[in-house]
């Protein structure tokens, strides 16, 4: 502890002497002031005009400003030179001003009073505002999703907005994964949070509490290197309108699920404050059917279970926060969000075993399952725009919190062919289980213009994280008849896990078509599982280093080429290393493995984008090399026993290719279509057995939007398909949907209602075969998916800005930042 101690101070020492010299490098000095005021034709001020600054020798901006309520432009630190500026704003025409000279230190130009002239109306009337998004943009670095602009989604919940996205599924317990890696990591508004952990949290958080959703497939060294498949960063609700805004939405559903959700800001010069709480009940069912046979010398066992349940989700999700503009260029920010999420899952889960097919025992197993979840996230971040506009510093602190308890309770009544009652037929078991983790991360971001070409960024972060995670059951004991604790289950671990490190990265615009960054990122990670339970320790402290290359060809002409390389990693959480199991159901247990390492992965990918008038399409090759793979392994004992663990497999290799297109026939009818196509290459040394595996896997999905009636009514269909997945002891394949949505806006765009049916047909499941020689094991999951949601959502509020029309511009403008 004292050592972790000395090392947290090392790194504060090192964020506080590196902001000192920040501070101190880039102040300026002896720069010019540049003043004026926007006022319209009838002399009244213009609040929102926007002046931008020029050098005449490239055209390259320099500067650029907003006028405040009274029309008045401040601005400072202009470097000496000369100067043309831009004046515009929408409704009225540009005004270019000339022979704008900063000739010497604090010089002081006041370019008086500057009158615009509005429009003629008929050129008003041909300027179009558009206020929808595409559902899917994309950047040289990462993919976003708007979730505003996905029908099929209202209503329903975070995996289900998931499950949309090209490349990116969710199987029947939540688990993401991303190119068919299950190695993501997923963040909430760009931080590691207590939010996406645990049992149906991504669930609890509805899909009308989210803004958008970022893909990144190959993160530069800038990003936290955690998860070999990339990054999925969930980005919550924040409203930044200026005045006062409010937001309504409610949901219902059939088979009894409701949703609500409001949002509310206030914003002006000096302050934004935004709040938003999403509430959502469901019901359903949840069944499973599994098949194992087993060869056993000359005998043949077969076991036959069906589970036949009901799930229950109950959950309540919250944001409030604000920021206070401190200055011109300083921003402090301020925020909590947190989830609440209650589960009951009940089943009764039937057993057959034969032998040689004859039946040899059948027993019923009656579960009780219930849980719950706490989670809170507390951000601070404070925010530095350099005077000379040549970049930014960024300190940002977050303390994420989750406390998880679950209780099984079990009971078993065992029957003999016959259907009279077995020896000793009852039996009952009673778990308990409490999780709870604490992760507090620091970071100091430093981004750095050297000029219009070149920049650099570099950054320090500290993660301390804490786990604990405590198991205890009891069971009837038929020998005594007295209920006795199992010391075979029993166990308490705890997680110990603190990280340092450093980044660098420098960018560079080498011509008006090639452009690349390079970078790497340093990384010191202490671990150390501890088994309270048996006073075992299992200290792994590792170094490590990530780089990451990235190069981008072409122009909007003809496209653009783009290729890159990172090294990224995969670390075992504590449900991957608690050795002790878990007996949901005792013939098929799952426990971890303390000895497990890292996962590194080397990611290539090359690709190609381009955009034409109705049409674009990203195409993507990629390679993927990972040492020390972390995969599910299930062991199969005499005994009729199973239990799946994990393991590091010797060598996995996947290489694909990804392709998303968009087509656009006509005005009112939008299409996103995306196949995801690569081989899996895998082998493992299981129990002394050497295995291995390979297979193709695709798939395919299609988002359909036809708007009508001046896109006041929409009409969203999402279809998709996807191919088994494969292990290194066999296949799984999860069965989408197709789901189709309505939407009618009212009242002048402040009213929306909404109608979809998700899964139509009734076929999404999910299902797993796994062979290894001499057992074979089937296993098919269903569960509610098919409902009609009807959904109602209204806006209201004011801007500050008086024209209606200008304040759909104003909102545009706030939308973007």
């Amino acid at each position: 502890m004292q050592f972790y101690n000395f090392v947290a101070q090392f790194f504060s020492m090192r964020i506080l002497l590196s902001l000192s010299l920040v501070l101190i490098g880039f102040t300026t000095f002896s720069q010019g002031q540049i003043s004026l005021r926007v006022m319209d034709e009838n002399n009244d001020p213009i609040e929102y005009a926007n002046f931008r600054l020029f050098s005449p020798k490239d055209s390259s901006v320099v500067s650029g400003e907003y006028s405040a309520a009274s029309g008045k432009i401040a601005m400072s630190d202009v470097p000496q030179g000369n100067y043309y500026a831009i004046l515009s704003f929408f409704g009225f025409e540009d005004l270019t001003l000339k022979g704008i000279n900063i000739t010497k230190p604090n010089q002081k130009e006041n370019l008086g009073t500057i009158t615009m002239i509005s429009l003629k109306s008929q050129e008003f009337e041909e300027v179009v505002i558009k206020g929808e998004t595409s559902l899917m943009e994309s950047s040289i670095d990462k993919r976003t999703y708007n979730v505003s602009e996905d029908m099929t989604a209202v209503g329903g919940g975070l995996t289900e907005v998931l499950n949309n996205i090209p490349s990116v599924e969710v199987d029947n317990d939540g688990n993401v994964s991303l190119r068919g890696s299950g190695s993501v990591t997923i963040l909430i508004d760009g931080r590691q949070s207590a939010l996406s952990s645990g049992d149906g949290a991504l669930d609890g958080i509805p899909a009308s509490a989210i803004e958008r959703i970022e893909l990144v497939t190959n993160p530069s060294a800038k990003y936290n290197p955690e998860g070999t498949a990339g990054i999925i960063n969930i980005v919550l609700k924040k409203k930044k309108l200026r005045g006062i805004n409010t937001n309504v939405q409610l949901s219902a559903a059939s088979e009894n699920l409701y949703s609500a959700s409001v949002g509310f800001n206030i914003r002006n010069e000096k302050m934004n404050f935004y709040t938003n709480y999403s509430y959502r009940y469901r019901e359903g069912f949840r069944n499973n059917f599994n098949e194992r046979t087993s060869r056993i010398g000359d005998t043949i066992e077969f076991l036959n279970q069906k589970r036949l349940g009901t799930d229950f989700r109950e959950s309540h999700t919250g944001k409030v926060g604000a920021d206070f503009f401190i200055k011109e260029n300083q921003v402090i920010g301020i925020s909590a969000s947190g989830t609440y999420t209650d589960r009951i899952r009940n089943g009764k889960q039937t057993n057959e075993l034969y032998y040689n097919d004859e039946l040899y025992q059948y027993w019923d197993r009656e579960v009780y399952d219930p849980r719950n979840r706490n989670s809170i996230d507390l951000n601070a971040n404070y925010k530095l725009d350099f005077n000379d506009k040549k970049g930014n510093l960024i300190l940002a602190a977050t303390q994420s919190i989750g406390d998880e308890s679950s209780i099984g309770e079990f009971e078993e009544y065992y029957f003999n062919p016959d259907g009279t009652p077995a020896a000793n037929n009852y039996r009952f078991q009673n778990q308990i289980r409490e999780d709870y983790n604490s992760k507090f991360t620091l970071t100091a971001d430093l981004v750095r213009n050297i000029n219009d070409k070149m920049k650099y960024e570099t950054g320090l972060q500290a993660i301390v994280n804490r786990q604990n995670e405590s198991n205890f059951l009891e069971y009837y004991d038929t020998l005594t008849g007295g209920v006795i604790p199992d010391p075979n289950v029993n166990n308490e671990l705890q997680f110990n896990e603190d990280i340092f490190s450093a980044y660098g990265i420098f960018g560079h615009q080498v011509t008006k078509k090639l452009k690349y960054q390079a970078g790497v990122r340093l990384e010191q990670a202490f671990t150390e599982p501890r088994l309270l339970t048996t006073n075992e320790s299992f200290k792994n402290d590792y170094f490590s280093f990530f780089p990451s290359v990235h190069v981008v060809y072409g122009g909007k002409d003809k496209g653009e080429l783009f290729a890159s390389y990172s090294r990224r990693i995969n670390r075992p959480g504590s449900r991957e290393l608690n050795p002790f199991p878990t007996y949901s159901d005792p013939l098929n247990l799952m426990r971890g493995n303390p000895e497990i390492r890292p996962e590194y992965i080397n990611s290539y990918e090359l690709g190609y984008e381009k955009m034409w008038k109705k049409v674009s399409l990203t195409s993507t090759l990629y390679f993927k090399e990972t040492v020390d793979r972390i995969q599910r392994i299930r062991q199969f004992y005499e005994s009729g026993l199973s239990v799946t663990t994990f393991a590091n497999v010797d060598e996995s290799y996947d290489y694909g290719v990804e392709l998303i297109g968009t087509y656009s026939p006509f005005s009112w009818w939008r299409n996103m279509i995306s196949v995801n196509a690569y081989e899996s290459r895998i082998s493992a040394n299981v129990g002394g057995t050497q295995l291995s595996n390979k297979g193709v896997s695709w798939d395919a999905k299609l988002n359909s939007t036809f708007s009508f009636f001046d896109n006041t009514t929409a009409i969203q269909v999402n279809a998709q398909y996807i191919a088994p997945r494969y292990t290194v002891q066999g296949f799984y394949q999860r069965n989408p949907g197709i789901d189709v949505g309505f939407t009618r806006t009212l009242m002048d765009k402040k009213l929306v209602l909404g109608v979809r049916v998700s899964d139509i047909f009734d076929q999404m499941g999910f299902y797993f075969e796994i062979n290894d020689g001499d057992v074979v094991q089937k296993t098919d999951y269903k569960w509610t998916t098919r409902r009609l949601y009807l959904t109602l959502s209204y806006k209201f509020g004011n801007l500050t800005t008086k024209d209606k029309v200008l304040r759909e511009k104003v909102k545009e403008a706030e939308m973007d930042e």
